[in-house]
């Protein structure tokens, strides 16, 4: 069951502009969700209704996302570890030191950066369809692509063309207007940001061994039906976990927050109830 919950954002000045973000619920805990490329923080309004019962939940924009895009020097490349350092003062500044991390696709490498560097702070991560394996070269290629569509036709056209092939066939052909919903959400990300997006992702390095450390639980989502993620380089990935750790969504694509929200909303509870076993 889904939770209707309304929900207010505050904003928080970065330097350059102010963000939005979600600040939902009372808790011990706190989880910080990341939301991916092509997205707004309003793709977790499923989780923020279920988890904000029990935890804190922060559900913050990355930069560019209504708000102008992360300035870079000429002479420095877009990196994920950009968005890294805003979260984390955005962390700073709400006070929280400890919590846990789920980030959506290019959320969870932000997220895998974020642990890797901030081990003192990250007390657990959730991959949800994403990887911690670098691009190919056909995926860097394939990055280039995109990020030549988007400068040529835009985010508009961008979003509508790729947006519908990030769902399962047969959610897809039932929930139009979710797949709608989706795409207008991305329509205030900056045509400058996405490109940047899609060139952090590309210049990423593999973070592999964050799956065999004993110092923070690490869990993976999948989706057999992922076309974004190869369902086999998720069960490659999760062999490396214990057996409890992971979650496969049978006939689910790249979205399962919205394709499969009862699965992904109970996962998320166990994993916050039981963290401190799943080491």
């Amino acid at each position: 069951m889904q939770n209707s919950i309304k929900l207010s954002a505050h904003l928080y000045n970065y330097g350059i502009d102010q963000l939005a973000f979600f600040d939902e619920g009372k808790g011990e805990q706190t989880i910080l969700l990341i939301h991916g490329f092509g997205e707004d923080n309003t793709i977790w309004k499923n989780q923020i209704g279920f988890l904000s019962t029990h935890y804190r939940v922060i559900a913050p924009n990355l930069p560019g996302v209504h708000c102008k895009p992360l300035v870079l020097h000429h002479s420095q490349a877009p990196s994920i570890r950009i968005y890294v350092e805003v979260l984390h003062e955005l962390m700073h500044h709400l006070n929280i030191d400890q919590y846990f991390i789920a980030g959506h696709s290019m959320g969870g490498y932000i997220g895998l950066s974020f642990a890797d560097d901030y081990v003192n702070h990250v007390q657990g991560l959730l991959l949800l369809h994403s990887t911690t394996y670098e691009d190919n070269e056909a995926k860097k290629l394939s990055r280039m692509k995109v990020a030549e569509f988007i400068q040529e036709w835009g985010v508009s056209k961008y979003l509508e063309t790729a947006t519908p092939n990030l769902f399962g066939d047969a959610f897809k052909k039932t929930n139009p207007g979710t797949i709608q919903d989706t795409i207008e959400s991305g329509l205030g990300i900056s045509q400058d940001a996405m490109i940047q997006f899609v060139f952090a992702m590309r210049n990423r390095k593999a973070m592999t061994h964050l799956l065999q450390q004993n110092n923070m639980p690490v869990w993976m989502i999948a989706g057999d039906a992922d076309l974004a993620i190869p369902i086999q380089d998720s069960l490659e990935q999760i062999k490396l976990l214990p057996s409890s750790n992971s979650l496969v969504l049978k006939e689910v694509g790249h979205m399962g927050m919205l394709e499969a929200t009862d699965l992904v909303n109970q996962f998320i509870k166990k994993m916050l109830l039981g963290y401190k076993d799943a080491l």
